[in-house]
């Protein structure tokens, strides 16, 4: 029961077009894949890639693309193997990349 609230809080944090100071984040890919297109920005199939390789594993649970002063970035809910959530904030040109 507990997994099942921590997961509802944390899919509530990214909501359609949640803003924080200047970041704007939008969840409806009718929306974001047009400017993922647009600014050459690395897709969500290849995201869930690059993460499942990096992050041991885990799958991404919910993408998010935010923008704040120009620059883009991929807001993502991941569970690992043991099903644990956690929230990661990567570059949307070269994710994973430190």
């Amino acid at each position: 029961m507990l997994r099942i609230i921590a997961s509802f809080f944390l899919l509530a944090c990214i909501s359609p077009l949640a803003s924080s100071a200047d970041r704007t984040c939008i969840t409806d890919w009718s929306v974001a894949a047009p400017i993922v297109h647009k600014e050459k920005l690395t897709t969500v199939e290849a995201l869930s890639r690059i993460a499942s390789d990096r992050l041991s594993g885990s799958v991404i649970v919910r993408t998010a693309l935010c923008e704040e002063q120009g620059e883009f970035s991929y807001r993502i809910i991941m569970r690992d193997a043991q099903g644990r959530l956690s929230t990661h904030i990567v570059d949307a040109r070269t994710p994973f990349s430190r």
